[in-house]
């Protein structure tokens, strides 16, 4: 009779995709509608990832850096805006703030820090300021890469050729001048990140991409970035207000999301 409760009790566990406690409609692998107590912990690493809830109680892992100090430092404050779960994007993605409508051509994730990144076709060119304010339409931000390692992997998962995105021409990314009172202009990533320094030279420098003279401010205007369609696809900067580089239409952006 013990075997015969034991395999009943079993059963709707294996067959469920989705366990609730306190719902009959969980959203989730493991949904809890109610407080949730740990009686005891293990000892974490220094190098170990935190787990964060966000508004509607889903948890999600975060690298340590995300809290400033690190190599990370993300500031929504400085964005403006808190970023949303890619989950919770708009699909399709409707109209671009300035006119025209996107095609999402796919979404990959990097392992490294479980951030989301979505290419996207337009109908026509986008300045750098409606280019922000889609990719907050859109609930991320205008990919920013401030180390090698994760530049090198939207490289060659997102706009290289062979990726299935086929994002030749510019394309904008978060770094831009910013002014603040009493200092001159100067640029800065969107969300607060610092660029990775490396230490091994002298003088230091950071693990920028930009193409050599650049970026010159040239006529003072310039100071919203762009990734040059054609060869190592280094970083230029441009006046946020044109909507095409070379002769080729910015029409191609670069979304992330945190997760």
């Amino acid at each position: 009779m013990t075997k015969k409760i034991l395999l009943f009790m079993v059963l709707p566990l294996a067959i469920s995709a989705q366990v609730g406690i306190n719902t009959l409609e969980p959203t989730k692998t493991f949904d809890i509608n109610g407080e949730l107590r740990v009686r005891t912990l293990n000892q974490g690493e220094p190098t170990d990832e935190i787990l964060s809830v966000d508004s509607d109680g889903n948890v999600r892992r975060i690298s340590r850096d995300e809290f400033g100090g690190g190599t990370s430092g993300f500031n929504s404050t400085i964005l403006g805006y808190d970023p949303q779960p890619s989950a919770n994007r708009p699909q399709p993605p409707g109209a671009v703030p300035g006119g025209g409508t996107a095609t999402e051509l796919g979404c990959k994730q990097r392992p490294e820090n479980n951030h989301i990144y979505c290419a996207y076709q337009l109908t026509q060119p986008i300045n750098w300021f409606n280019a922000f304010d889609f990719a907050k339409q859109m609930g991320g931000y205008l990919v920013t890469m401030p180390g090698d390692a994760e530049r090198i992997w939207v490289n060659t998962n997102i706009v290289a050729s062979g990726t299935g995105y086929d994002l030749n021409n510019s394309i904008w990314i978060g770094f831009n001048k910013i002014r603040r009172p009493g200092n001159p202009d100067q640029l800065q990533w969107i969300t607060g990140e610092e660029f990775r320094i490396n230490w091994s030279t002298n003088p230091a420098t950071t693990e920028n991409w930009f193409a050599p003279g650049e970026p010159n401010n040239s006529g003072q205007n310039e100071g919203a970035t762009h990734i040059l369609s054609g060869g190592e696809r280094r970083w230029n900067d441009l006046a946020g207000t044109v909507t095409s580089s070379n002769n080729r239409a910015m029409d191609q952006l670069i979304v992330e999301f945190n997760e």
